[in-house]
């Protein structure tokens, strides 16, 4: 049977995310953050939007809120990193703006593999009833009753994205993904969600997945779409090909703290028809020093 290319735009590929939409971004920190995806969303005005970070990000997300995109986010930790706490993010909580799930990092994770898994909630040890996350977020944390020792334990709910999007270093038409780095929860995301997009920086034959099939970070049969997107992960890293750019980083640091989000918006966002535009806002000699085979 003959296979037909998933191979979109970054607008047509994120048609399929509406108003209210429960969504995900694979990467951590600053590694493999899909952000050109993010940069697109912005720019179709999706609203109220549900954010399900990984246990440790940061940037799309202080960007999202700082654009107006987002009314409720689960949290365990958003930062920037060596930069600190993610400066919008943090205002909007403390100004009631947005609605947060205060959650831990394990909560995450394991409410993902539950909704990957297709099991109705995940189990943890009672000690999770010595925190003060029960009493803060009671809609996630249940007692209930372990039925083989009659102990108490504690249930949480499955977490199941409506949208997924990760960035890759090589994807093929098909879908199939390698990322040249480290692997930050890509295989669960991508099973516990509805719907993923797939950007990468190179689009490559399937004959180089093909060769060796074990490398493959995410098969072709999860994913619903790919995005040809050079730099998608900019201003973070892509593992194994570019680093990050610090002063760039720094730049939206120092807007974001002074509530000035907005010029950084319009600068690089709402003012650029699409990411290629916004990449070639950047000096290109730049871009080359960030190359790891630059070095």
């Amino acid at each position: 049977m003959q296979r037909t290319s998933k191979l979109k735009s970054a607008a047509e590929a994120l048609a399929c995310v509406k108003n209210g939409a429960k969504i995900i971004a694979g990467g951590v920190h600053l590694s493999n953050t899909p952000m050109a995806l993010v940069r697109q969303l912005i720019r179709q005005g999706v609203r109220d939007l549900e954010i399900v970070p990984t246990p440790a990000t940061g940037l799309w997300v202080d960007l999202l809120i700082a654009a107006g995109c987002v009314r409720k986010v689960h949290v365990s930790y958003i930062g920037l990193e060596f930069l600190g706490l993610a400066p919008n993010f943090r205002r909007a909580v403390e100004a009631g703006e947005i609605e947060i799930s205060e959650v831990d990092e394990p909560t995450i994770f394991h409410g993902l593999r539950a909704a990957a898994s297709g099991m109705p909630f995940c189990v943890f040890p009672p000690i999770h009833l010595l925190t003060d996350l029960p009493k803060v977020s009671p809609d996630v944390y249940k007692t209930i009753t372990d039925p083989f020792t009659g102990e108490p334990a504690v249930a949480i709910p499955p977490i199941r994205p409506d949208v997924c999007i990760v960035h890759v270093a090589k994807a093929d038409i098909y879908g199939n993904g390698l990322s040249l780095g480290g692997r930050h929860m890509e295989d669960i995301i991508t099973k516990a969600s509805r719907h993923v997009i797939l950007s990468a920086e190179e689009i490559v034959d399937t004959s180089e997945f093909s060769a060796a099939p074990t490398q493959t970070t995410i098969p072709g049969v999860l994913v619903h779409s790919v995005v040809h997107a050079p730099f998608g992960a900019y201003p973070g890293a892509c593992p194994g090909v570019y680093n990050y750019d610090r002063p760039h980083l720094l730049e939206y640091n120092e807007l974001a703290k002074t509530d000035r989000t907005g010029d950084y918006l319009d600068a690089y966002v709402r003012s650029r028809n699409s990411d290629d535009d916004m990449i070639q806002r950047i000096d290109p000699a730049r871009l080359q020093a960030l190359r790891l085979n630059a070095r």
